[in-house]
């Protein structure tokens, strides 16, 4: 095949999977529309403001994009574990464990140069989050356990052992709630050079691993063999591909990757762990990368229109009266939806395999 001719098929999957992403928020939009109209309200004012709270100037499109940078991480973490049909759901225990490790280093090491310390910070972060679904991975392969069970069970423990480490032995007398000693500024991300906004390099940190996944996934032998894996793990050890390796390394990588979101939020936005900080954005990580359909680059879009719906719900709410649960009703049609999309692609496939020999 010829360079033109791929082009223009990458060109043309590109096109499909963007007609994908509008039809699906399309169909999320009507469906919140008409539960406004329900409640009485003008489904388009709502929309308008909730598009000017995240989107109306040039600081609510920066706040819009940091809020996006955990978002992308956590996606990014998602699609790697289930592109290898591993199906981490740890992903908020994971983001905890790596938010304290890094909000520990921040606090509790003095005297380093920032970019040192801002490394030590994100490193520490993504090697606890990588470590917290060593167990789950362990226990699969050992003895078989469902990753599902053992990944929605460690959540529980991360967030509520970081709940008690900081109501007690790390809890600082300042916090409002319970939280630890804000970390030195030598550990805080830098802010990017727009007044008047919390927009930090946590955004390019995030892109940056976006592109760097998606290099990994596709132009690397071992990203090569997680894809393999996850496509048909059988095939894929009849062919020599090492299905158990792939299989542990996919949950550690996520969870590093998890990790790292954990990290940018602590060191770039609260500035010291907070017991409860989080708004669920393992949960929505997993969403995302659904949505994106487990593409690293198509995690990017998808995480910056979920951090547009949570910024301009606030607003959509105090100028309108449409509470900010609407945006959890759009979330969740965007998740039935695209929950609808793999069960039909699911249906065509086995369909495919059983036409042949019927014939």
């Amino acid at each position: 095949m010829s360079s033109k001719a791929r082009l223009k098929g990458l060109l043309i999957g590109v096109a499909m999977q963007a007609a994908n992403y509008a039809l699906i928020l399309i169909m999320a939009l009507v469906v919140g529309a008409a539960v406004i109209l329900v409640s009485g309200k003008n489904p388009i004012d709502a929309y308008i403001a909730l598009f000017q709270g995240a989107l109306g100037s040039p600081i609510k499109i920066a706040d819009t994009l940091d809020r996006s940078s955990v978002l992308i991480l956590t996606g990014l973490a998602a699609a790697v574990a289930f592109r290898t049909s591993v199906w981490n759901l740890g992903l908020e225990g994971q983001l905890y464990a790596g938010a304290f490790a890094a909000a520990w280093v921040g606090f509790s090491i003095h005297g380093l140069p920032s970019p040192i310390h801002i490394t030590l910070c994100l490193l520490a972060g993504t090697l606890v989050g990588g470590l917290w679904g060593l167990p789950a991975i362990l226990l699969k392969l050992r003895w078989d356990v469902n990753e599902v069970v053992s990944t929605l069970m460690l959540n529980y423990i991360a967030i509520l052992f970081t709940a008690y480490l900081v109501a007690f032995p790390f809890r600082s007398p300042t916090a409002f709630m319970p939280g630890t000693e804000t970390l030195d500024a030598t550990a805080r991300l830098p802010r990017l050079m727009i007044p008047g906004s919390v927009l930090n390099i946590g955004f390019l940190i995030a892109l940056a691993f976006a592109f760097s996944v998606f290099w990994f996934l596709y132009r690397t032998k071992l990203g090569y063999e997680l894809r393999m894996v996850g496509f048909n793990p059988r095939f894929a050890g009849y062919a020599g591909m090492p299905v158990r390796r792939s299989t542990f390394l996919a949950m550690i990588f996520s969870g590093a990757l998890a990790g790292l979101g954990g990290a940018v939020v602590i060191t770039g936005f609260f500035g010291r762990f907070i017991s409860s900080f989080s708004v669920g954005y393992g949960w929505d990580g997993m969403v995302i990368s659904l949505l994106a359909q487990n593409h690293p680059l198509g995690v990017i879009p998808a995480a910056i229109f979920y951090a547009a719906l949570a910024n301009g719900a606030l607003a959509m709410q105090s100028a309108t009266g449409v509470p900010q649960a609407l945006v959890v009703t759009v979330k969740g049609t965007i998740m039935f939806f695209v929950t609808v999309q793999f069960f039909i692609a699911f249906l065509n496939r086995r369909l495919r395999q059983w036409m042949p020999s019927t014939s």
